[in-house]
Formats: structure tokens, C-alpha cells, sequence
């Protein structure tokens, strides 16, 4: 008898399980139930489809239920519910619209994914609002725009989709506000990286309101939303983008065991403590390479990879999921910042012994045109010098070197293998001396103890508190009429040894530049004329952006 594979969910971890099983047995009895109307959709675009920037609905639509049924020898069964498991018969019981059946398993993939988290403001029950999970989400929010061409959208909200609809209502001509409670936007980034991110937002149209949570919505000739510092903003609607939490109640019927953090927990194989049921995607506990602690990440690479591994393991197959090390990029009008691997706060929580460099250079040579900028934040372990995370921002290309960073920390290397990468090079891509190259430079050359490097924070921290410091800055005469650190004197690197006698030997001197290169070389001439020098990591570049913060 064919084995009998129940597949609950589609998207990106069951849509993908129930292919992977097909792929890997010719003969398995494979059904794939979805609750809602599509089972295979690109979620991560619907922002961009309704905002215009995807054109065709279409497009969006990666499977329709006679596609994927006649592709991969699959049953399909959409606008069906599973309400509960009896492991032991196993059998899931099935919300249909005529009514309740029920469906034999011998393996069972549950692939519910998340479902959006709506914090308890008061309103929320009687006045409208949208979210942006699924098809519908998108299709009403488009429509809605388009029949009632609202002025203004509040955004509750600055994760990944708040940004990314944020970007969409620009787009649709609807002015944004976007409302975060937390400290900065994107609040699992260094506020070093994200602050720049929230700059371009602002720049663009947006309005940004961070450090402030919505307390109330009230329906009345349009919607007034109340928030906790007082203010009262008039909009015509609002997106509720607060984040997901794991869909675990059918789970719950099955005595699935849950995690700390509320989602499923399973084994490399995605198994399940229940025999015979796996599980995959947002509703999942995953496993973090780096600290090897359990986190809670909603993204669809992952959700990918664990329903293609429970895939082939239904079916008699051996895979591993391996796990995850929260990669992830979000852009805005041409603006670009990633992540990958943990933060320097996330490192020290984890127990590493850490610290951090900021670098920045081009994302492609500097005498190629169009070049722009890419602030990097690299985080390791003091101790061995292993790549712990780096976060970036900046222009095309930010991605790339986050996707090097990722490969990088897999790999389990160290900021002195970062050194030595040998990366693809040419002008209109990148540099000879790439910019996760420098990163490796500037951390290794710290753990020599050749760097002797200070944090522009503290400098920020000495500079308010008016501490006479010896502050150098290395640049142009030129540049420095743009800013300097309040107290510097100015001597251009290339003069630097002819006006040693404009300098205090017996005090130390903290010395930077635009971004840290020529810094450096100054710290290293003076070091070795007998001076104690330190160079600002990062340069003034980073001293600017810490000020806004």
C-alpha cells in the first residue's frame, strides 16, 4: 500500500515539503490541505505588488491548485481547515464547506506558519485595519487604495513589513506614518545601521515616529490614532504590521511539544516528539548556528529548507536541517541594509566574550561612476577571533556582502580568514580590497594589537562631557569644512610628519579621518615615533551617525 502523506499548509514550507516528497518517491499518497484559496504565493512580494512595483497579480502566484496537483501528482484541497489530530488513529479532522471529514495520515507535515500579532490596543476590535500575510491582504489593501485614494496610512510597526509597506504607500501616492515602540526602526539591527535607514525613510516622505506605541484607535469621520505621547494622527487607514507569533493550536491538538520561546519543537529532521508528524516553518523553533540556542524566525529561506528537509524525510529520506543564522535584507527606495549572524549586544547576551568594529568603503571602485557607500558593523569573539555577525547599510550591493558575512560564520571562520577571501572583482562590481576584506583588516589588526582603536561612542561620551581630549583629524582641509569633532586640530595626513611639534607627546592622541584608512596610517607613524595615538573606528563618519542617535 502507498504511504499516505498529509501535508497541512502550503507557502513556502508546505507547498515545498509536499514537492520534496514527490521528488523523492514516485509512489507516496501525497495531499496537501490550505485553509485559504492559494497555496503557493509569494508572500515576501506582496508589498511590492501592492504598492505597483510588481505589475501583474499574476506574478505572485507561483501555483494555483490544478498546477501544482498536476505537476507533482498531487491532491489538492484548498478552503479546508485542519481543526484536530488524533495522533493515535492518525487522523486530522477537517473543516470543509460541507462540512467536517476526516483524513487518514501515515506521515503528517504540519506547515501552518505564523499568524500576525495583534497587540492589545484599545479599538482595535470595532475600527478597521489590514494586514499583510496572504493574497487577500494584499488584494484588499490595493483595493481599497484605488477605489478610496486615501491621503495618509498608518504603519503600526517598523519590521521588515512595516518598511516594506511603508515603501508601497509611497509609491501609491499615500503619505506614510510609521509608528514604532521600540528604540529605533528595525529594532534587531545595531541603531548604529538602523538609524540610516530611518533617515532615508524621512527623507523620502515618510514620517517615523519611534520610542511611542499606539494607544487607541477611534472610528470617526476618519480614523484618529492615539498615541502614547499624546498626539492624535488623522489617517484613512491603517496597517497593522506588528509582527507574527506561531500558529500552534492544531499542534496543540496533537500533544506537539512546544518550546520556550512558543513554537514547535523539532529535531534536525524535523520530527516532532509525536511520531510520525513533522513540522516546518514560522511555527517552528529553530535552532541558531552561532549560539546554538533556540529563536523564533519567520523568514521563508528557512521555512524553505525545513519543509524540503521534512520533505525527503517522509518518504524514507535522510536529510539534516542544519539551522539558521537570521540572514536577512530589507531595502527602501534604492536604500539597502542586511543582516547576518548576532549583533554585538546579541553576542554578549549569548556569553561570548565580544567586540565590534565599524568599517566603511565603496561598493564598487571609487573611479568607476555611481559608486556609493557601505557601512558595516562586524562583530567577533576576542578570544579566537570568530566571525559572530555583521550588520550593513548602504546602496546596491549591501546584500552581497552580507551574503559573504553569512557563508563566512557557516563556515565557522574568523575575522583573520576574512583577510584572505579571495572575492570576484572589477569595477563595476567591487574593490580590490573588498569591503568584508577591510572589515577582517581592521577587526585582526585590533586582536594583534596593532589597531589601537577607540569606539567613536566613547569619544561622543568624552566630547559631551567636555574632557579635554587631543582630538587630530587627518582629512583635507577641505573635508574638514564640512564638520569636525568640536576641539580638533586639523593636520592633513601627508603633512602630518612636518607639524609633529603642533602635537602634545605626553597627552594621547585620538586621531581619525572620514572613515578610518587614513587614520590608521597616522596612528601607525605616530606609534612608532614614540606618541600614544588611538583612530576612531569608522572614522567621523560613524562619530556623525552616533550623534543622531
Amino acid at each position: 500500500m502507498n504511504e499516505k502523506i498529509l501535508v497541512i499548509g502550503g507557502v513556502a514550507a508546505g507547498a515545498t515539503g509536499a514537492a520534496k516528497a514527490r521528488r523523492t518517491s514516485e509512489t507516496a499518497d501525497i495531499t496537501l490541505i490550505e485553509k485559504g484559496k492559494y497555496i503557493s504565493f509569494a508572500n515576501c512580494g506582496l508589498p511590492y505588488y501592492t504598492g505597483g512595483t510588481i505589475k501583474k497579480r499574476s506574478s505572485v502566484l507561483l501555483h494555483t491548485r490544478q498546477s501544482f496537483g498536476k505537476r507533482f501528482n498531487t491532491n489538492v484541497e484548498t478552503k479546508t481547515e485542519a481543526i484536530n489530530i488524533d495522533p493515535k488513529a492518525k487522523i486530522v479532522e477537517l473543516q470543509t464547506s460541507k462540512g467536517l471529514i476526516e483524513r487518514p495520515y501515515d506521515k503528517l507535515l504540519l506547515a501552518v506558519g505564523a499568524k500576525t500579532f495583534i497587540p492589545p490596543i484599545e479599538g482595535v476590535d470595532t475600527v478597521p485595519y489590514f494586514t499583510m500575510r496572504t493574497v487577500e491582504d494584499a488584494d484588499a489593501v490595493k483595493k481599497f487604495v484605488e477605489t478610496n485614494k486615501p491621503k495618509s496610512a498608518v504603519i503600526i510597526g517598523a519590521g521588515f513589513i512595516g518598511i516594506e509597506i511603508a515603501e508601497a504607500m509611497l509609491h501609491c501616492d499615500v503619505k506614510p506614518y510609521v509608528v514604532e515602540a521600540l528604540d529605533e526602526v528595525m529594532p534587531n539591527f545595531p541603531k548604529s545601521v538602523a538609524m540610516n535607514l530611518r533617515e532615508k525613510m524621512t527623507q523620502t516622505g515618510c514620517e517615523v515616529i519611534v520610542k511611542t506605541f499606539v494607544k487607541k484607535l477611534e472610528q470617526a469621520e476618519n480614523i484618529k490614532v492615539h498615541l502614547s505621547d499624546g498626539r492624535v494622527i488623522d489617517t484613512d487607514m491603517v496597517l497593522m504590521c506588528t509582527g507574527v507569533k506561531p500558529a500552534v493550536d492544531l499542534a496543540l491538538t496533537a500533544g506537539v511539544e512546544l518550546g520556550e520561546r512558543g513554537g514547535v519543537l523539532t529535531n534536525d529532521r524535523m520530527e516532532t516528539n509525536i511520531p510520525d508528524i513533522y513540522a516546518a516553518g514560522d511555527l517552528v523553533e529553530k535552532t541558531h548556528i552561532v549560539t546554538g540556542k533556540k529563536v523564533l524566525l519567520p523568514l521563508a529561506g528557512p521555512a524553505n529548507r525545513e519543509g524540503r528537509t521534512a520533505g525527503a524525510n517522509m518518504v524514507g529520506g535522510d536529510m539534516r536541517f542544519k539551522g539558521v543564522l537570521g540572514s536577512a535584507v530589507v531595502g527602501f527606495e534604492g536604500f539597502v541594509m542586511a543582516q547576518t549572524g548576532l549583533t554585538y549586544d546579541q553576542a554578549i547576551q549569548a556569553g561570548f566574550d565580544a567586540d565590534y568594529v565599524y568599517t566603511e568603503d565603496v561598493n564598487w571602485a571609487s573611479y568607476y561612476p555611481g559608486y556609493g557607500h557601505i557601512f558595516m558593523v562586524t562583530t567577533f569573539d576576542k578570544k579566537s577571533g570568530r566571525l559572530l555577525g555583521v550588520s550593513a547599510c548602504g546602496p546596491e550591493g549591501t546584500e552581497k556582502r552580507a551574503d559573504e558575512a553569512a557563508v563566512a560564520i557557516y563556515a565557522g571562520l574568523t575575522v583573520y580568514d576574512l583577510e584572505n577571501l579571495e572575492l570576484c572583482y572589477a569595477p563595476p562590481f567591487a574593490s580590490a580590497k573588498e569591503n568584508i576584506n577591510i572589515a577582517g583588516f581592521v577587526a585582526s589588526n585590533s586582536l594583534r594589537g596593532l589597531g589601537f582603536t577607540i569606539k567613536p561612542e566613547e569619544i561622543l561620551e568624552r566630547v559631551r562631557k567636555n574632557e579635554d581630549l587631543q582630538l587630530l583629524d587627518v582629512r583635507t582641509e577641505m573635508e574638514c569644512k564640512m564638520y569636525m569633532i568640536d576641539g580638533a586640530q586639523n593636520i592633513y595626513l601627508n603633512e602630518l610628519r612636518d607639524n609633529l611639534d603642533k602635537l602634545d607627546q605626553k597627552q594621547p592622541i585620538y586621531v581619525y579621518c572620514a572613515v578610518g584608512f587614513r587614520g590608521y596610517q597616522a596612528v601607525r607613524s605616530l606609534r612608532n615615533l614614540g606618541y600614544e595615538a588611538y583612530n576612531v573606528t569608522g572614522g567621523i563618519e560613524a562619530y556623525e551617525r552616533l550623534k543622531k542617535l
